[in-house]
């Protein structure tokens, strides 16, 4: 039988699922099966207690989810010029490495917040695609509100901006989650503020 096709009470084997993931989608790395129920298959590529521990990494950095932070922190940017996305994810950067060295957290563990920081700045050149300067006056476009908006449509317990869905396997949607979505739409919704001087839409 085909992925897709078979009955959703069928035991998965993990070694077929992850040489679907491999070959059929052409997806590198390992991915373990973190709950199994008849219509879905969550999975992640970290091992068991990472979430936990990014968790615990993210109460030491409290100043990167305080609105008032993040937006200073983009203001001791904006002196560079060129635009806001960018001073946005370099204030965004020097917090980190700044709580990073008060808190003793290595290089290796910070790497883990970066890839959110950086995960969240994708997300906001992609709906802030006007690309707007530090020196120009600016009110987001139509467009750009309906981006942010359409993009946050899709956000529920179990699916949201930053959780990719591989399609079907055996019956089942398989979810690759971030055990971080949560904390990085706060930093999205943060950013949006922090470049547009607006609040987010709703």
């Amino acid at each position: 039988m085909t992925s897709g096709q078979n009955n959703p009470e069928e035991s998965i084997d993990p070694c077929e699922l992850q040489r679907w993931i491999n070959i059929d989608l052409g997806i590198e790395g390992t991915r373990r099966i973190v709950r199994d129920d008849d219509n879905t298959l969550l999975i992640s590529k970290f091992e068991i207690g990472f979430a936990a521990g990014v968790h615990e990494l993210l109460s030491q950095t409290p100043e990167l989810f305080e609105e008032q932070s993040v937006a200073e922190a983009y203001e001791r940017e904006t002196h560079q010029g060129g635009d806001r996305l960018s001073a946005w994810h370099r204030g965004m950067h020097a917090m980190l490495r700044e709580a990073g060295n008060r808190e003793g957290i290595s290089d290796l563990r910070q790497a883990e917040v970066r890839a959110g920081i950086d995960s969240v700045y994708a997300i906001l050149s992609t709906v802030l695609w006007t690309n707007p300067s530090i020196e120009d006056s600016y009110t987001p476009s139509e467009g750009e509100r309906d981006a942010y908006q359409e993009a946050l449509s899709s956000l529920s317990e179990e699916r949201d901006l930053f959780t990719r869905i591989y399609g079907q396997f055996k019956g089942r949607v398989v979810v690759n989650h971030c055990p971080g979505a949560s904390v990085a739409r706060l930093m999205l919704e943060q950013g949006w503020s922090a470049c547009t001087g607006y609040d987010p839409p709703t």
